[in-house]
């Protein structure tokens, strides 16, 4: 709240006597540079502390103490009149205020007892930043970062922290005279000094798993940690020794949580994982870096296939290929496939203990979903193929066709490839192998070109 006290009449009761309030209270000592020495420590370490200007705070504590004459500050170390008790501890002073019709009287009243002048700094600071209980933000005009010149600072005070109506031009003044600013604010003394900026976490993104996915700890295990979260991701995280869960290389783990992190720094991105040395879930759970897990080999091919899903295999569809490194999420049970069939743009081979199992990733409405190939089968076209060579050459119609890598609908990684530079009608290729489509009752041949180690594999109708 604003004090009701008139800070002169105060200080003036407590054995000061301060000169008039147009800038010249500072008088009131012999010695203010004796006071500004003694005082440089603890109001420079307290106001920096709490974001405030230093040479406000010096001379307040000059001009409510009377540069440390008054009895208050020399018998308890309150240097800006604070009533109450401090830590249980006060002192009884005799003081005048004003009463109700605005007519001053005498009375005792008890006042805060410090250790030391920076505790006393210290409740001043916590003051001018907690405000009032009824407005905590009643002097934010004080703060640094509000307050771009200490003057900014010193006149906020005045009809808020005082009822003096030069209150603030007081306080400008003893700053100016004795070069406060100067002396205590820093090398710029009218820019506000930023507070330091709070410590920026790096920022993780979290993707769930379903069922007991495993991996094994890798040969590089010991060069990491393992962590209560993710490492940098918020305060507190700790680490656990390696030699506490008995690791080895090889060792089993099992994963339900994927996280890639964003440095705060860099942005860099790396992937965690949670992990638990027993099958049971309610096992104790790390988080670890992804160099020191070693998951099956997964290797992906893009390509296009129609397939026929088998509902009655059960099973579920995932959103990645289970127990690969991106870890996978059940979406959808196999039943809910009602379709004739679906078409397949990805083929993942899964290596794991030596065995291999093929997924496909099928479009199911407008999602992408991710289906084992025993419950998926691809539709390809069936070719009867015989043994055949000799030479042919392109037709007048060759380039109505074009050639493949396969038969088409025949494999998975069906691609077209150009003619080779140069063809023409007439030009002689040598056939290797001649296929029959059953589907359409086509006949295909693989050929090659001279000087050329690419097979091509094209309709009988564009050679001759």
């Amino acid at each position: 709240m604003m004090r009701s006290k008139r800070w002169l009449l105060a200080v003036l009761l407590l054995g000061s006597a301060l000169g008039s309030v147009s800038g010249t209270a500072h008088a009131a000592t012999t010695n203010p540079q004796g006071f500004i020495s003694d005082l440089k420590s603890p109001v420079t370490s307290v106001a920096n502390q709490y974001k405030l200007y230093p040479s406000v705070m010096m001379s307040q504590a000059a001009l409510e103490s009377a540069w440390g004459t008054s009895l208050l500050t020399t018998q308890a170390n309150n240097y800006f009149g604070v009533k109450g008790s401090y830590k249980g501890q006060s002192i009884a002073m005799p003081t005048t205020e004003y009463d109700a019709n605005g007519q001053l009287y005498h009375t005792t009243a008890n006042f805060r007892k410090y250790p030391n002048a920076k505790a006393s700094m210290t409740d001043n600071a916590t003051l001018l930043r907690g405000g009032t209980s009824y407005n905590p933000s009643i002097y934010s005009g004080t703060w640094r970062e509000n307050a771009k010149t200490y003057a900014s600072a010193a006149n906020a005070l005045t009809g808020v922290y005082a009822t003096a109506p030069n209150y603030g031009s007081s306080l400008i003044s003893i700053i100016k005279t004795y070069n406060l600013d100067t002396l205590l604010d820093g090398s710029a003394p009218d820019v506000a000094t930023p507070a330091p900026k709070p410590k920026v976490y790096s920022k993780a993104k979290y993707y769930g798993t379903s069922g007991n996915q495993t991996a094994a700890l890798s040969k590089d295990y010991a060069s990491v940690r393992l962590y209560n979260h993710v490492k940098d991701t918020r305060a507190g995280i700790t680490k656990t020794a390696w030699s506490k869960v008995k690791a080895v290389k090889g060792k089993k783990v099992y994963l339900d949580l994927r996280a890639v992190r964003t440095a705060a720094k860099t942005g860099n991105k790396t992937t965690w994982y949670r992990i638990r040395f027993a099958q049971s879930k309610s096992s104790q759970r790390y988080w670890v870096y992804s160099s020191a897990i070693s998951f099956p080999k997964v290797t992906y091919l893009d390509g296009k296939a129609t397939m026929k899903v088998n509902t009655k295999a059960g099973g579920s569809t995932y959103n990645h290929v289970y127990n690969s490194p991106y870890l996978a999420q059940e979406q959808e049970s196999v039943k809910k496939l009602t379709a004739k069939s679906y078409t397949a743009d990805n083929e993942a081979v899964k290596t794991q203990d030596g065995l291999k199992t093929t997924w496909y990733r099928i479009k199911v409405g407008k999602k992408k979903t991710w289906i084992a190939g025993t419950i998926a089968q691809p539709q390809y076209a069936q070719v009867f193929y015989t043994a055949a060579s000799g030479k042919k050459t392109l037709s007048s119609k060759f380039s109505k066709y074009n050639v493949y890598n396969h038969v088409t609908t025949t494999h998975f990684n069906q691609q077209t490839l150009k003619w080779p530079k140069g063809s023409k009608k007439g030009t002689k290729v040598t056939v290797t192998l001649c296929g029959f489509k059953a589907s359409n009752k086509s006949t295909w041949y693989r050929i090659r070109f001279s000087g050329s180690k690419t097979n091509y594999w094209v309709d009988a109708r564009a050679l001759s």
